[in-house]
């Protein structure tokens, strides 16, 4: 989006294992402050007293400030990999800054957790976040399954980018859709449309098993440049009719290296 000023924060919350010593740690930390912190942190210290340290409550965050850090309650297997995370983002020149108040208080959260931040809009500058879910998965009766996941704020991307007088970038229009007849069609147009995407090519093909009449609708819908169509004849011959759609002139394209053919039409 060309948004600038952004720093990414990063933090390991660990595993269910490191969390049972720091839950404890921290219970034992506001335990000593507990009739500074607000109604509904009373409540968290007993059923997960991470989530004291997400409050927004002025009095709750300046107690916050001097709690004890996930990172020192990793076991050898977390810390090795949240080290292993930052080696590979310093080998991509990706800069980050390593923030311990970054927690989830939801348990399905695991180890990695993340915050793209701006300083342009204000104290609430969190564009997007997430971390990994490894334990989501099995929370919801399958097997234990990494995963990562993250949300993006758009109301407060949309402030970034007028704040930044940043335009949204230009839509990027279908150059070409390829239209299946049949199953045997439909994969030999998967493949057409893998290579022109590859060749930076804008191609779309159908995904749904619709008819060729609800395609060439979609076509039009999505305001692709150039149609074809692929049935047996064509898969038989190699050669494929594109039509421009804004002209409606056909033009007889090989198969065989179809982008590159493409290309020189388009």
């Amino acid at each position: 989006l060309g948004i600038e000023g952004l720093e990414l924060e990063l933090n390991s919350i660990g595993c269910p294992e490191c969390r049972k010593n720091y839950h404890k740690a921290l219970k034992e930390y506001f335990e000593g402050c507990r009739d500074q912190l607000c109604h509904t942190c009373l409540e968290r210290l007993d059923k997960n007293p991470m989530r004291i340290l997400d409050c927004k409550d002025p009095s709750c965050q300046r107690i916050s400030a001097g709690s004890p850090v996930i990172t020192d309650y990793l076991c050898d297997d977390c810390a090795e990999h949240f080290e292993s995370v930052k080696k590979y983002l310093t080998a991509m020149d990706i800069e980050f800054k390593v923030n311990p108040r970054i927690v989830r208080g939801l348990d399905y959260y695991t180890r990695t957790v993340f915050e793209f931040v701006s300083t342009a809009i204000g104290a609430q500058g969190t564009v997007c976040g997430g971390g990994r879910y490894d334990g989501l998965v099995k929370e919801l009766g399958g097997p234990d399954t990494p995963a990562l996941g993250f949300g993006l704020g758009t109301g407060r991307l949309k402030m970034l980018l007028e704040n930044q007088n940043t335009e949204l970038p230009a839509d990027n229009p279908c150059e070409i859709y390829i239209a299946p007849m049949d199953a045997d069609a439909s994969l030999k147009a998967m493949a057409l449309t893998n290579d022109l995407r590859a060749s930076g090519i804008h191609a779309q093909t159908d995904v749904y098993g619709r008819s060729l009449k609800a395609q060439m609708k979609y076509a039009d819908k999505i305001g692709a440049r150039y149609t074809c169509v692929i049935g047996s004849d064509e898969l038989s011959q190699g050669v494929l009719k594109v039509k421009n759609m804004s002209t409606g002139e056909t033009a007889e394209i090989k198969m065989e290296n179809f982008e590159d053919n493409f290309l020189r039409l388009s």
